[in-house]
Order: structure tokens, then sequence, then C-alpha cells
């Protein structure tokens, strides 16, 4: 046995006998006082005024650094064995109510930064390095898993093929609800609120509201948001999406084998919606596009800044060109430089536009269309401007329903939304 195997057997014994011989000690000032005092022979570090109740088990303690004024209540659990570079670091004022479990696993840091409070029966759990800001409030029942398995091979056993681990950051000042799940490879922007039982499965951008599942951002909660009463573009969309409800509801026509929607509320509604959303962006082109009745392409709905008689030729494949690829994926798409993507249709490059941004068209969480703005200019897109532009998407798809057969909203799941009336 080497020298290294010898210590780190050392430790381990020393852990334990410190361990079992004071975590019993009743909470009382002489348990918490002599815990304090003596779990520093086998932390990496410990602070000062640490409250360590009766009940808390540690593992790997030389790889676990607990700072000024920590709180952790009974039956919670610090696991940093598995490899001898994992790192389990507790803030300034952090709180971990009883029940919770914190599990480095394999070469992992994970962080917990100063003032946030972690409620009972938490999971956080690596290989894949986990971050949580300051002064952050994650409710009880809530799960952190730094990891996704691998499941391709249907010869070897899941258990077996491994995992992916990408990481996981909460940025500071967040608020996650109770029974809460995120997901590997999420950033979960600053000041953002996560509704109950959300499960967060991509990135959620600053200041955001986010609820569903998966989590979808429902509001802004800077001063900028989409839904101020003040703002020309939220009065236009309003006011818009109003008169798409009530034409549903007046003008509802069913034949034995279509839903027809009356062209006027493309043309004009729409047209008009359009047309202040871009001068609100200050774009130059603005489009939707749906659907056609295979589902196997996009063809556009409405459109303004775009030649009207070459637009209604358009026919776009499902995960081609930059609408497709948003539509096969669900995604968001930034580009700054349209001459460097490819695109199926002629149209945007003839047309002179340079950057665009795109977003799909929601409806039931499910992508069945694109909405994206283009510039004549170079523009570099901000998040700000996507997540305006998503917000206006998901209004949108919302007020369309109506006109979604019931055989239509069955097909969802296949994103096989015909719209062959609409286009």
């Amino acid at each position: 046995m080497n020298t290294k195997q010898s210590a780190s057997r050392w430790m381990r014994l020393k852990e334990l006998l410190v361990t079992t011989l004071l975590g019993w000690i009743p909470s009382i000032a002489l348990g918490s006082k002599l815990r304090n005092v003596l779990y520093r022979t086998i932390f990496a570090r410990i602070g000062s005024s640490v409250y360590i109740q009766n009940g808390v088990e540690f593992l790997n303690t030389s790889s676990i650094e607990i700072s000024d004024g920590v709180h952790l209540f009974k039956n919670v659990r610090l696991n940093a064995k598995g490899h001898e570079k994992n790192k389990i670091y507790l803030g300034k004022q952090v709180a971990l109510e009883r029940g919770v479990e914190v599990g480095a696993l394999d070469n992992t840091d994970i962080h917990i930064d100063e003032n946030t409070y972690i409620a009972p029966y938490v999971c956080i759990a690596g290989p894949g390095n986990i971050k949580i800001g300051k002064h952050c409030m994650i409710a009880s029942h809530s799960g952190i898993y730094a990891n996704n398995h691998n499941f391709a091979d249907l010869n070897v056993l899941i258990r077996e093929q491994g995992v992916t681990r990408k990481g996981i950051i909460i940025e500071d000042n967040c608020w996650l609800g109770h029974g809460v799940t995120v997901l590997d490879g999420v950033t979960i922007g600053e000041g953002s609120v996560i509704g109950a039982g959300s499960v967060v499965s991509k990135d959620i951008p600053p200041f955001s509201v986010a609820v569903g599942v998966p989590a979808k951002v429902i509001r802004d909660r800077q001063e900028k948001k989409l839904d101020n009463n003040d703002s020309k573009l939220d009065i236009q969309l309003s006011a818009t999406l109003a008169e798409i409800k009530k034409t549903a509801e007046l003008s509802y026509i069913q034949t034995v084998n279509d839903t027809v929607f009356p062209n006027f509320v493309l043309e004009n509604l729409l047209g008009v919606l359009l047309d202040c959303i871009r001068q609100v962006m200050n774009a130059d082109t603005i489009t939707i596009l749906l659907p056609t009745h295979s589902g196997q392409q996009l063809a556009v709905c409405a459109s303004v800044g775009l030649e009207e008689e070459i637009v209604e030729s358009v026919r776009i494949p499902i995960g081609q060109g930059f609408a497709g690829r948003i539509a096969a994926s669900g995604e968001q798409m930034i580009v700054d430089d349209l001459s460097k993507i490819e695109v199926v249709s002629p149209i945007l490059r003839s047309a002179g536009i340079q950057s665009m941004i795109g977003v799909p068209l929601l409806l039931k969480d499910k992508a069945i269309g694109v909405f994206h703005v283009g510039t004549y200019r170079h523009c570099e897109f901000t998040k700000d401007d996507v997540q305006r532009l998503q917000l206006i998407g998901d209004r949108i798809g919302s007020a369309i329903e109506p006109f979604v057969t019931e055989s239509e909203q069955a097909n969802l799941s296949t994103s096989e939304v015909s719209c062959n009336s609409w286009v």
C-alpha cells in the first residue's frame, strides 16, 4: 500500500471517528459548539459561527468547505466521495434545511454561494458542476441534476452507457418553487422565478418568470417587459388578437373536410399587427410561416417587407434553411450575418437581408410555425429582442387556436398542423 492510499484511509478513519462521536450529540449549545470546533480537524475549512445540528452526515470532509454562519439542519447529507478533486463549497450564511442531499460524485465542483436558502428534501447531484448564486431560494422537494443518462445503444444496459455532464448554473437572486426540476446543461438567469412543479430543460433568460413542463417564460420582470400597457406594440397586439378572437367566434366556418380561416383576418389584421411589430423593433421585414397540409413544408402565412407575389410561392422543407431548422427544433435563432448560413429560398438574400431573429410559433407547447424578423443592415440582436418576439409569437399562437379543428389538434404531437386553407 503506497503512502497516498495510507493517508487517504487514515483520513477516512479519522472522519468516521470524529463524526460518529460528535454527530449524535443533541443540538444544545454543547453539541453545536463541539462540532464547530472539532470538525475543523477534518474539513477543508469551517468558518466561524457555523451551526451543525445533530444527525448531519458527511462523506470525504477534506473536500468540503463551509463558510461563516452556515446552518446545516438534521439529516442533511454532504457527499464529496468518489474523486479526490471533488469539492463542495457553502458560502456565508447558506442554510440547508432538513433532508437536503448534496452529492458531488465524480470530479465535481458544487458551489452554493452566500445567503442562499435550500428548503427541506432538495436533491443536488453531479457529476456535472453545479453553481448556485447568491440570495437564491430553492423550495422543498426540488431536484437539480447535472447529468443525463446515455441510452442510444439498445444492446447495452442504460446504466452501463455512461452519462453526459454539461453542468448547471443558477444565477443570483433566483426563486425556484416547490418541486422544480432543473436538468443538465441549463442556465437560469439572474432574478428569475420558476413556478412550482416546473421542469427546466432549456436556458431561462435573466429576470424571467417561467412555468410548466417544460418550463416556458410567461413574463419578463424588467421594466421593459412586453405587457406594459403604455407600449404601442402591446396596445396594437392586444387589439388585433382580440379582433382575431372575435372573428373566430363570429366567422368560424366548418365544412366536411376542412376549416376555412377567413382570408381578411390574415391579410388585414395580421398585416397591421406585423407592420406595428416591424416599426417597434426597427426591423425591415417580418414574416409568419405555418406548415402546409402535409406538415413537411412551411409556407408564408403573413409578411410585411417582402414582395407578395414571390412570397406566395415559397415552400421551406421542415428541417432545412433558417425557418425550417427553427420549426424542426423548436428553438430560437439569431443570425448576425445571413451570408454565413444555409438558406433554402433565395428571397431572403436577394431582398438584401443581412441579420435575422427567428422564433418558433407555439401552440399547446408545440412548434407549429416560425415567426421571424430581418434587417437590411447588420444588426446584433439581443436576448431581449428574441424574448420580446417569442412572447408575441406565443400570444399569436393562442389567438389562432380556435381555427384549428379537433383532428388538427390531435396532430400537434407530430407537428402535422393543416394550414392548407390559411396560406
